[in-house]
């Protein structure tokens, strides 16, 4: 993949059970979607916990790098971004790289999955919320969802039509189906499949950034 362009070429499919001819039986075998998302979901993320430490260092810094460099990145004046779990890629260095050119902002978990942004800052201070996520406290300022213009994602998995396959709780789809900003998924390029099954709630991605490249829908 290249930066920046519309016009890419896919990356080829990683995971040899979900894609091609294989890929046909593994799908048949699940009778429901909820089945065969957890199914994907748990293959994925087991080949990005294989990733050594040092590897997702590397892939990360590369992808900062692709980011930094991207016209549209240097464009957006609000940004979310989040707060990364250990296997994920680490967006951490992410503000202090950027200096004070954007106003960052990252979401907290509310009750009935909903999420809220907060302007972030690298002296804001980081409490855990759901699934152990940290998050900025409450009394960070909120930015309504509309104010931001870009959008960084964390996923489990992508595919070539800019469907996600997230964590399975559906905090980002509902947060993001009002959304106007670009949608760039952010992940690792063991992440990147063939097809990601889909229901009718989920909102699809407008990019996908990994070390291999970036791909916009």
């Amino acid at each position: 993949m290249q930066n920046g362009d519309h016009h890419l070429e896919p990356l080829r499919f990683k995971g040899d059970t979900v894609g091609g001819t294989l890929g046909q039986t593994f799908f048949e075998t699940f009778h429901t979607m909820l089945e065969l998302k957890t199914a994907i979901r748990a293959k994925i993320l087991e080949e990005r916990r294989r990733l050594s430490a040092q590897a997702r260092r590397e892939k990360s810094e590369i992808i900062l790098d692709t980011l930094l460099a991207w016209t549209p990145f240097s464009a957006a004046s609000t940004i979310a971004t989040y707060i990364p779990l250990k296997t994920e890629v680490d967006v951490s260095r992410l503000l202090e790289r950027a200096g004070q050119a954007h106003r960052f902002v990252a979401p907290r978990t509310l009750p009935d999955f909903q999420m809220s942004f907060h302007e972030l800052t690298q002296d804001t201070p980081l409490l855990k919320g759901s699934g152990n996520v940290m998050q900025p406290p409450d009394y960070a300022l909120e930015r309504p969802i509309e104010d931001i213009d870009l959008f960084l994602v964390p996923l489990a998995a992508c595919d070539s039509q800019g469907n996600r396959l997230g964590f399975g709780k559906g905090y980002y789809d509902r947060a993001l189906t009002s959304a106007l900003g670009f949608k760039l998924g952010i992940g690792f390029g063991c992440q990147w499949v063939e097809a990601v099954p889909v229901d009718h709630y989920d909102v699809a991605l407008d990019g996908f950034l990994s070390e291999e490249g970036l791909l916009c829908f």
